[in-house]
């Protein structure tokens, strides 16, 4: 019994050893010149957007969130061009959006965005 259990011991053993020596390519790990040319070039999950996003129809505390995270600043005003007191972003729209949406931009540009309450 103790012999049978040695050889499963030593057959595990050695079947463990092959595989750790089967993973330990130093050539594999290596990027080779192509892989790290093509993993430059392609864009990270991270990148900022080219085009400002269309916010329009939404609650403005989600329509500032989104300008936020694509860099932009948000000014909020209501139908008639007055400064609008936003205290409360959940209860306004935004109906309208200056610059439109789909054009380009610089990060850090103020988008007008026109609201009416909901």
């Amino acid at each position: 019994m103790k012999t049978a259990v040695r050889t499963g011991l030593a057959a595990a053993a050695t079947a463990a050893v092959l595989f750790t020596a089967g993973c330990g390519n130093d050539a594999a790990d290596e990027p080779t010149e192509e892989t790290t040319s093509a993993a430059e070039e392609t864009p990270t999950e991270t990148a900022a957007p080219t085009e400002i996003p269309d916010v329009t129809k939404l609650i403005l505390e989600t329509a500032q969130g989104n300008l936020m995270r694509a860099g932009l600043e948000a000014e909020v005003v209501g139908e008639d061009g007055a400064a609008v007191d936003a205290s409360d972003p959940t209860q306004w729209v935004v109906v309208e959006q200056d610059p439109a949406a789909g054009a380009p931009y610089e990060e850090g540009l103020t988008v007008s965005l026109t609201v009416r309450a909901r």
